[in-house]
């Protein structure tokens, strides 16, 4: 069999040998490897790219809940420093009022949450 030639009259390559007969199975080694490969980027997309965005997810969650608890914690602090300064007396002053406001706002998020009836 001849060898199709190229637009430049030489001989074609390998790609334009495997466009020219088509029923003719050429390389299926290569094909093969496609076919395992296509299959594996299918498992891959369906297994291990929504466990990476799960991990991400709660990596960045974690971190997240980490940073908002030592806010948290600063806040406060910062809290009783300043109510130390502006309360003259001992420093329970300040304790007992930061300790009023979170009772208050305990027992008004209390009062909002649903009942065991409402279901």
């Amino acid at each position: 069999m001849a060898l199709p030639t190229s637009r430049n009259g030489g001989t074609a390559d390998k790609a334009t040998l495997k466009d020219a007969d088509p029923g003719r199975p050429h390389d299926w080694a290569a094909r093969t490897a496609d076919t395992i490969d296509e299959l594996l980027g299918k498992v891959r997309s369906k297994t291990t790219v929504p466990l990476e965005r799960l991990t991400r997810i709660l990596v960045y969650g974690i971190v997240a809940v980490t940073l908002g608890v030592v806010v948290v914690v600063l806040v406060i602090i910062a809290l009783v420093r300043a109510l130390d300064e502006l309360i003259p007396g001992p420093v329970w002053s300040a304790y007992l009022i930061l300790g009023g406001i979170f009772l208050a706002v305990g027992l008004f998020l209390w009062r909002k949450r649903p009942s065991r009836q409402d279901g």
